[in-house]
């Protein structure tokens, strides 16, 4: 069912209420989005299945809310047999920093555990393509002035197959992410990377279920060591943020940009780093609540600045 508001002062403007049909939106809603200022997710008929990731590209002054706990949900999911078929061939006692291969598909993939995952994946779907791996959400990619608000975004649980994030950024400004709950995405939660700036994440939840099987790391902010391009961009403020059952790490890793943690807290149970301030990262924490299970709050590079002002 859509509901289509319009409103007309100076200079038209365009609201979109829709709800779910119970197939794939994908499609929909990327050009629901592309034609309206503001779109509004009515969850009253369900979850907003998505076959692949939303890329929004050169948008700007876009608004995504949502109401009556409107679930963006990916249609992928890592199920019961597929854990178990990973469990199977032994996938969590194999290294994640090497000894990779080739695919059955050509690609080469440089870390062992990435490969045999993909493998097994690729055997059991009869995927070739690897379409399982765009399990994501929403992309913003040079896009400027959009706000998402009273979502949830469900993933299809976490593996180390280089997947899709739930929400991704890239060459992004100005973005308000409020009041959304992301859980179990594939590789990340949500990744801010390559020069994006001026993002402000506000009474958000980031966990994960047990669809997750590997991979827990929910937020990467700046992709790689070599991202010289971020120095001065990366202006991240989370505030009364929660990283709760599952996560394991990166709440956040950053690298190059400078981030604000205002009065977040982090219940997770982890004997990784919660907070990780990588390559000239500067780090401020305000007013933090680590749980007892949270056994390394923070870690630091040397090249790193962080700073920590308790309650």
């Amino acid at each position: 069912m859509i509901l289509c508001l319009s409103f007309f002062t100076q200079t038209a403007y365009s609201a979109l209420a829709i709800r779910s049909n119970g197939a794939d939106m994908s499609d929909s809603l990327l050009s629901a989005i592309r034609a309206n200022d503001t779109l509004v997710l009515d969850g009253v008929n369900g979850d907003f299945i998505l076959s692949r990731t939303i890329v929004l590209k050169h948008l700007s002054s876009k608004t995504i809310l949502g109401i009556n706990n409107a679930c963006l949900r990916t249609r992928f999911r890592l199920s019961d047999d597929l854990r178990a078929m990973l469990d199977s061939a032994q996938v969590m006692s194999l290294s994640t920093s090497g000894d990779g291969g080739l695919l059955s598909n050509g690609a080469s993939v440089r870390e062992q555990r990435e490969w045999k995952t993909r493998q097994l994946l690729i055997d059991r779907l009869d995927d070739q393509e690897e379409t399982f791996r765009s399990a994501g959400c929403m992309q913003l990619s040079h896009c400027s002035h959009i706000t998402l608000r009273g979502l949830h975004f469900q993933g299809p649980g976490a593996v180390d197959v280089s997947g899709n994030d739930l929400l991704g950024m890239d060459h992004s400004t100005h973005i308000t992410v409020d009041s959304c709950v992301f859980k179990d995405g594939m590789d990340g939660n949500l990744d801010i990377t390559s020069q994006s700036d001026s993002i402000t994440i506000t009474h958000c939840y980031f966990g994960y279920s047990a669809l997750s099987y590997d991979h827990m790391n929910s937020n990467l902010i700046g992709a790689t060591d070599r991202a010289v391009a971020d120095r001065g961009k990366l202006h991240v403020t989370y505030a009364y943020c929660t990283w709760g059952e599952g996560c394991r790490q990166r709440m956040p890793m950053v690298r190059f940009g400078t981030i604000l943690l205002d009065h977040c807290r982090w219940t997770c149970t982890t004997k990784h780093p919660a907070v990780d301030a990588r390559r000239e990262s500067t780090v401020i924490i305000i007013s933090p609540f680590f749980s007892s299970g949270v056994q390394i709050p923070y870690r630091s590079d040397p090249s790193a600045h962080l700073k920590i002002t308790p309650q």
